[in-house]
């Protein structure tokens, strides 16, 4: 239910009729207790929710433990040993973001508050449309032009506080006493709502802490020593309510309110039981990380840092090899004037290569390791292992950035998001991993609670009043629906969203090729991968795929896999000698084929779905274009340890890269039906590929995989193996050392038998499991 609350401010200009202006001010909210009981007792949640702090270990003995969800971190025990024996804590997270709502014109705006609990799995917290996390109620966006401008910005900040006050009023008397709930499972238990996590940027962070947008919201650390790795442990929020309590009864301000860059307010926190704001206040990863230290800073520091700068940067983001999970700058990225978390996301991909070799090596070094701590960053579960990763990066960053001083590019690094990096290990231990609270959530439910109600009202001056009615509305529909689910008939809980999807796919096909049946089914992916039911090119001559795919030994290299699949059998080795393969024997052509990613614990707890291209060129949309060939890098079996018959692989978390090493698929085909399948056992597809140097070098430098095209008696080392032994793709960045334009190459990079490349490892969060944290590179 929504209701209002009325504050009138009193400024200090004068109106024309020489009294004071005042300004009147709405607050829309809803009981935040009854939001609690609402998350807490929804059914759909039954398989997700947890109601005990939990310990969970990665191994049997019990040595190494997970940080993942709120309930497996610290600050969940912490305060449920201050609890009575039988309470059920709900750690309540807050979001808060301002958002325009008008278009093209117009300065409408609203300030929505979202609430969730800790007690959600984070992986249903996330999902929009699972609806479990509710708007709270609607902020103010006032002018507060009663107030002269030096006096608007506390007054700003002050109505904050009242207003944030007047939403958790119903917390406090609820986190000390406890109120009884019907819980998703049906039993009815004692809740103690206690405020645990606030998602917020940082100008919104150090408004919620009550400090000066230049200083830190958590911890003392003096402005002009924020960019040295110093430790500081984080305020105290007593201490800070005693100080705005004896500045606000008009006592000589203590010295701690300078050093500390307080604002003279009333703190909404203050007083709520068992909550401490500055433990509360989360990592912001798409501001802090994305935006911030690599956008704003690191690529602009680097830019400069090597010869030829933007026009060098642009010229290696064009020469990017293609990849599904990969954005493809073809303009550079000088020229990109819309910059959202996706490009930067891509460009993070990519950059440590573009930079590598091109200046000096600590700027290398120091992109390395704020790449490093960005990926760390994301990380779904942490172990301590993983933790010490994490501040390892850290370190290294600090370690080599004076090079950006020495080069007179910076003078200093005391910027805010710069500092903040020091509060990511101390908070994922404490409230879990950062993902699960990231800006990026409540930035999509603008569009559910803000955006769409907005387009649903008249656009007037009671247009907050419109939107709350056409959301209660909303949600009266949704649990109606809900309803329904549950009264037709039994379902199983985790049906009752789409939080438990088998699979997420990375990328989404290009080809013309027939469609992939969308059904999850078990038979299509049980030998590991998937290609279409009808081949691109379902009958073409081995002379246009030497000419079209370019494999130049391609019957030489069938007929010698045939051979050794068939070794022992006297019957399968005549059949294969009988044939010859001419080039006019027709074969069935695929562009693509998909393969399953194992889940990563690190990253991610489902499969998922890997695309590899083998495409020729081809005549584009417009006349007299041309599509260039794409034919993917992958990581296949190596055939001079691994037999074509041998067991399918098994990925050892222990040694990640054994038997494995980079290929270009050149095609991926059925065996020809002069072959009798049947009497040599094929049942899987082939592919031709071109095989690169096996992992045996890696740059100190970068700390990526050196590998060159693998050859033989000058030659490219090309075979044909099963579809089976190819496991996953990946991406190759070629080493241009100081300068692209050093570079002189017609035709596919890849084909350079002289050129080496660095794999790379920032191509998913998958990849930098393997290649970074497993191979500990």
């Amino acid at each position: 239910k929504w209701t209002l609350e009325v504050f009138e401010a009193e400024g200090d200009e004068l109106g024309e009729d020489g009294q004071p202006k005042k300004e009147r001010v709405e607050l829309w909210k809803r009981d935040a207790v009854e939001c609690v009981r609402d998350l807490m007792g929804n059914a759909a949640f039954r398989g997700c929710i947890r109601y005990k702090p939990e310990r969970q270990y990665a191994d049997p003995e019990g040595k190494t433990r997970i940080y993942g969800n709120m309930m497996t971190a610290n600050w969940w025990w912490d305060v449920q040993m201050l609890m009575p024996e039988e309470a059920t804590v709900a750690p309540v997270i807050l979001a808060s973001d301002k958002t325009t709502l008008s278009r093209m014109s117009g300065d409408k705006s609203a300030w929505p508050v979202y609430l969730t609990i800790g007690n959600i799995d984070k992986d249903i917290r996330r999902k929009p449309s699972a609806h479990a996390t509710v708007l709270l109620g609607y902020l103010p966006v006032a002018k507060l032009e009663c107030f002269s401008a030096k006096r608007r910005s506390l007054e700003g900040y002050r109505l904050f506080h009242k207003c944030m006050r007047a939403l958790m009023e119903p917390l406090i008397e609820a986190g000390k006493t406890g109120v009884l709930m019907t819980c998703a499972d049906g039993k009815v238990r004692r809740v103690y709502p206690i405020l645990a996590a606030y998602i917020a940027d940082h100008p919104e962070q150090a408004l919620v802490a009550a400090c000066q947008e230049n200083y830190c919201p958590k911890c003392p650390v003096s402005p002009n020593e924020r960019g040295e790795p110093v430790f500081s442990c984080l305020k105290d929020p007593d201490r800070v309510s005693a100080v705005l309590r004896k500045v606000g009864e008009g006592m000589e301000k203590p010295s701690e309110f300078a050093e500390w860059g307080l604002r003279a307010v009333e703190p909404f926190w203050d007083g709520l039981p068992h909550a401490n704001i500055f433990t509360a206040l989360t990592p912001d990863i798409l501001h802090q990380l994305h935006k911030g230290v690599f956008k704003d800073h690191l690529v602009s520091w680097a830019t400069k840092a090597i010869e030829g700068g933007e026009d060098e940067i642009d010229r290696c983001f064009k020469a990017m090899f293609k990849h599904s999970d990969l954005r493809h700058f073809k303009n550079g990225i000088s020229l990109v004037s819309q910059w959202t978390g996706t490009e930067y996301k891509a460009m993070e991909k990519v950059f440590l290569g573009v930079v590598a070799g091109a200046g000096d090596e600590r700027v290398t070094r120091a992109v390395r390791a704020v790449l490093d701590f960005i990926y760390y960053a994301h990380f779904e579960t942490h172990t301590d292992e993983t933790l010490n990763g994490l501040h390892q990066s850290w370190l290294a960053y600090h370690k080599y950035k004076s090079v950006f001083v020495e080069l007179k590019i910076r003078e200093h690094f005391n910027f805010p998001k710069g500092h903040s990096t020091e509060h990511y290990e101390p908070s994922i231990r404490g409230v879990g991993t950062a993902d699960g609270y990231s800006t990026e959530h409540p930035e999509r439910l603008h569009i559910d609670f803000a955006k769409l109600a907005y387009g649903a009202s008249n656009k007037q001056t009671s247009y907050i009043k419109q939107m709350t009615r056409w959301l209660e509305r909303q949600e009266a529909v949704s649990r109606f629906a809900r309803y329904l689910e549950w009264a037709t008939g039994p379902r199983r809980p985790d049906t009752l969203t789409d939080a438990h999807a088998p699979l997420s796919t990375t990328s989404t096909p290009e080809s013309s090729e027939s469609s992939y049946d969308d059904v999850d089914d078990d038979k299509l992916w049980q030998r590991g991968y998937r290609v279409a039911k009808t081949p691109a090119f379902p009958s073409i001559p081995i002379s246009r795929i030497v000419t079209d795919f370019g494999t130049t030994h391609f019957a030489w290299c069938l007929k010698d896999y045939l051979l050794k699949i068939s070794r022992g059998s006297s019957t399968r080795t005549n059949h294969v000698c009988d044939i010859t393969l001419e080039d006019t024997t027709h074969v069935a052509v695929y562009k693509q084929c998909k393969v399953h990613l194992p889940a990563m614990r690190q990253v991610t707890a489902s499969p998922v779905i890997d695309i590899i291209h083998a495409s020729p060129s081809h005549p584009g949309p417009s006349p007299f274009t041309i599509v260039p060939a794409y034919m993917s890098t992958v990581l296949a079996r190596d055939p001079s340890v691994v037999s074509p018959t041998m067991p399918p692989y098994i990925f050892d978390h222990k040694k990640p890269l054994q038997g494995l090493r980079v290929a270009r698929v050149r095609a991926i085909f059925d065996l020809p039906k002069v072959y009798k399948a049947q009497v040599l056992g094929v049942t899987d597809p082939l592919a031709y590929v071109e095989w690169f140097t096996p992992f045996n070098t890696v740059d100190s430098v970068t700390g990526m995989y050196v590998v060159s095209p693998s050859t033989r008696q000058h030659e490219r080392h090309v075979s044909v193996l099963p579809l089976t032994h190819i496991i996953r793709s990946c991406h190759l960045i070629p080493v241009w050392g100081k300068s692209i334009q050093n570079h002189t190459i017609s035709g596919d990079i890849l084909d350079s038998l002289q050129t080496k490349f660095y794999v790379n490892p920032y191509l998913r969060h998958q990849d930098f499991v393997l290649f970074r944290q497993l191979c500990n590179t």
